[in-house]
């Protein structure tokens, strides 16, 4: 069966197989160093604070979470691995390898079911690709720039990716429309993709040494410098023309 189209998005992810037909050459993802465990618990009985907490311990490990509703709790626990290592997929021996880690941390891993936790070795896109576009095709999401968990910015790039393709094809056209994309869209993503591998390498520091720096780095950063930071990284402006956003002043040009 043949289907046509005036535009294909492919949004197929990381280890997107129309990225690979569309650049052959392109080294596909890099791996990240780490895997990352993520589960629900309920909170119930937990005493955890309602805020996003990351904990960095030695080792190359961490262990995050945050009360995501009423009733649950997203957690997650990263450990430094070697690639297609395999660990034991065992909530048994995670929570053994926190379980001198401060309170609520064994807690979280004990109330946890062993059939709703999901575990993923952590890959990005390390290289810049040539373009998002190929003739009519738009890689979109972690298809075109796949990040690391590390910024939790996943998602929302891809909801950018979309939010500035419709903006640019409704007031270009489709073929300068995707070229207007491409170019908006490339510097912000691969500057993100480029940040959230390099602060996952250092977040995974297994030396003591290394990991004594960071944290005395960090520590030592006045907080209105770190939110600065986090907020130019983080800033987004959508590229709307006023005559669609009822409005919105910003422009695709």
């Amino acid at each position: 069966m043949t289907e046509s189209a005036d535009l294909i998005v492919a949004a197929d992810g990381v280890n997107s197989a129309l990225r690979a037909q569309l650049f052959p050459g392109y080294p596909g993802p890099a791996f990240a160093g780490y895997t990352v465990w993520r589960g629900f618990v309920p909170a119930r009985s937990l005493n955890v604070p309602s805020v996003l907490s990351e904990t960095w311990g030695g080792g190359g490990a961490r262990f995050g979470h945050a009360a995501i509703n009423d009733g649950q709790i997203y957690r997650f626990a990263c450990e430094t691995i070697a690639e297609h290592a395999q660990p034991a997929h065992d909530l048994a021996r995670l929570a053994i390898r926190f379980r001198n880690w401060h309170a609520p941390i064994p807690a979280m891993l004990a109330a946890g079911s062993p059939g709703t936790l999901l575990r993923h070795d952590v890959y990005y896109l390390r290289e810049r690709l040539p373009s998002f576009v190929r003739g009519r095709v738009v890689l979109l999401g972690d298809a075109a720039h796949a990040v690391t968990p590390d910024i939790g910015q996943g998602a929302c790039l891809a909801v950018e990716d979309a939010v500035t393709l419709a903006a640019a094809i409704g007031k270009r056209g489709i073929d300068d429309g995707l070229h207007a994309h491409d170019r908006l869209r490339r510097p912000r993503t691969e500057r993100m993709a480029r940040m959230s591998g390099g602060l996952g390498h250092i977040l995974q520091t297994a030396g003591p040494t290394a990991a004594l720096l960071r944290d005395t780095i960090t520590a030592a950063l006045p907080t209105p410098l770190l939110m600065k930071a986090v907020g130019g990284a983080l800033a987004w402006n959508p590229p709307f023309g006023s005559a669609t956003t009822g409005g919105v002043t910003s422009t695709v040009r």
